[in-house]
């Protein structure tokens, strides 16, 4: 599985709004410019995420992929991370971190593991970017 940034799932909500809402997955592809071994996994999160929902071969924004096109600074990342609640493995992430607002190296880097991430040291950097964007600090053991 490789990550994919907050980044690339927010430009194709981006591209999906700005295309109408609604766009055949198909054709995505041809109407952007991202790696094409990654895009299938850009549309996953950001349909794990509840931005996008898939229907019939189409990518349709979703009223949260809307308030995330909307929004910026503080209340974009209180949304990201409301929507990442429960998708996995943020939802392992912030079960251990409780009230608090840092995880440990070794803890995150157990979490990946147990999620199916096999090079944690290609993926750790991707979620402590998305970690950092929700006000979650990543603390060296």
């Amino acid at each position: 599985m490789p990550p994919v940034t907050l980044d690339q799932v927010l430009g194709l909500v981006r591209y999906i709004a700005t295309s109408g809402g609604v766009v055949d997955s198909s054709r995505l592809d041809e109407l952007l410019n991202v790696d094409m071994d990654l895009l299938p996994h850009v549309v996953d999160a950001a349909v794990s995420l509840g931005l996008l929902r898939e229907d019939k071969g189409n990518l349709i924004i979703t009223s949260e992929g809307k308030r995330a096109v909307e929004l910026q600074g503080r209340e974009l990342r209180l949304l990201i991370k409301s929507l990442s609640d429960d998708v996995e493995p943020f939802k392992d992430i912030f079960d251990v971190i409780g009230d608090s607002d840092s995880i440990r190296r070794s803890q995150l880097e157990n979490i990946l593991r147990n999620s199916g991430y096999t090079d944690i040291e290609a993926v750790l950097p991707v979620f402590v970017e998305w970690l950092a964007y929700m006000g979650i600090t990543t603390v060296e053991d």
